[in-house]
């Protein structure tokens, strides 16, 4: 990578320059090769590529195979400035070198890396900065990190599978809805023409129907207008977090997916807790950084209140129970891991039991979106022909 430095020669000129180099250190070394003494020098973060077409916005798999590779050098013992200066000088030309090449230089300037990660562009899972605040604390950030990776092969999977679970139900419901507006513009005009406008013996739900698809065909590209409209809010709408929280807080009081998500987040905050735990982190600080990450106000208020119980010296398990927090199974767990101070192993099992529990439960829902989908497609088209039949006998009636 490219760095900007002040250095001075043998006779106390001061030189400006650029110059490329793996790193500071061999920047460094190269100047004093020069018979050059430093005075300052900074890495140089290419805007350059920010506005080519090369640097599209990183995928979630872009992210979890960045943060093992940062793991992966790290663990291997190559200090944190040089792992981050070699990724992002190996990922030149995308966002992920950028974003990195921005964290050199903010952990350049004194910064710390949990700081300095979370004002780079990448958009990383909230865990994963509370992991690298936690093996700031405590000397092993290779090993966060390691346990923030896992979580995030783990999320990508879960989503992966939840991709391809709806790919045959989305086939489904825009089929449906195409069906729906074929028959709305071909089909329904035609019978309207035979009908003359004698619509005084015909059922209302044929008059509804017949109606409907004329006004259709009538406004077609106001209708589509409207659903594209329709379609792009709902899209924007998905990228402002306030609506996406709101979202999410209405999708917890859904049966059955409002279970799922439940569960989700329970076995997020105990997994989190378990590997904070695991990397010695005092109990209050790491139930202060597993809280930022739980997401359902309902739940997230709750475990607030374990947290003020537990700083005024109750036991975690006894807060638990108070509050409502976690089932009976939960509680036991964590009772027996206090008990025995394996209380890290114990909410590990508990995360576990959670994330089983809330994967069977997704796959129920799913199994359950695809009949109710035909069904309800099925019911809307047989609606629709019924609607026509019956103002087809109505006009042979009226006519015998």
């Amino acid at each position: 990578m490219d760095f900007n430095y002040q250095a001075a020669n043998g006779q106390g000129e001061v030189l400006t320059g650029q110059l490329n180099a793996a790193n500071e250190r061999d920047a460094l070394r190269s100047l004093q090769q020069q018979n050059l003494k430093p005075i300052h020098i900074e890495a140089v973060v290419s805007t350059e590529n920010s506005a080519g077409g090369n640097n599209k916005k990183a995928s979630a798999q872009d992210k979890t195979l960045v943060m093992q590779e940062l793991t992966t050098l790290l663990n291997a013992g190559v200090p944190l400035a040089e792992s981050v200066a070699s990724i992002s000088s190996a990922h030149a030309g995308s966002s992920v070198g950028v974003a990195f090449g921005k964290a050199l230089v903010a952990l350049q300037a004194g910064q710390r890396f949990s700081v300095a990660l979370q004002a780079t562009d990448l958009e990383l899972p909230n865990f994963v900065y509370q992991m690298v605040a936690a093996g700031e604390l405590t000397g092993k950030l290779g090993d966060s990190l390691q346990t923030a990776v896992v979580q995030m092969e783990y999320q990508d999977r879960t989503r992966q599978e939840m991709r391809n679970a709806l790919t045959y139900p989305a086939i489904l419901v825009f089929s449906g809805i195409a069906a729906t507006l074929l028959v709305f513009i071909v089909v329904v005009p035609k019978f309207a023409n035979l009908l003359k406008g004698n619509t005084a013996h015909v059922p209302w739900i044929s008059q509804l129907v017949i109606g409907t698809g004329m006004f259709v065909q009538s406004h077609l590209v106001w209708v589509g207008m409207i659903t594209l409209a329709l379609v792009m809010g709902i899209a924007a709408s998905l990228k402002n977090p306030v609506l996406r929280s709101r979202g999410y807080e209405f999708l917890v009081r859904v049966p059955l997916l409002g279970q799922w998500i439940l569960e989700t987040e329970m076995g997020q905050w105990a997994s989190m807790l378990s590997a904070l735990l695991g990397s010695k982190v005092p109990l209050i600080t790491a139930m202060e950084l597993a809280l930022s990450g739980v997401k359902i106000s309902r739940l997230r208020n709750s475990l607030q209140q374990v947290l003020r119980e537990v700083r005024s010296g109750s036991r975690i398990a006894d807060a638990l129970a108070t509050n409502k927090a976690l089932e009976a199974t939960g509680i036991n767990l964590v009772r027996v891991g206090e008990r025995s101070g394996e209380l890290a192993p114990m909410l590990g099992a508990l995360a576990r039991l959670y994330e089983n529990a809330g994967r069977d439960r997704m796959k129920r829902f799913l199994l359950l979106l695809e009949p109710i989908a035909i069904l309800l497609i099925g019911t809307v088209i047989g609606v629709i022909m019924v609607a026509i039949m019956l103002a087809v006998t109505s006009m042979n009636d009226s006519v015998s």
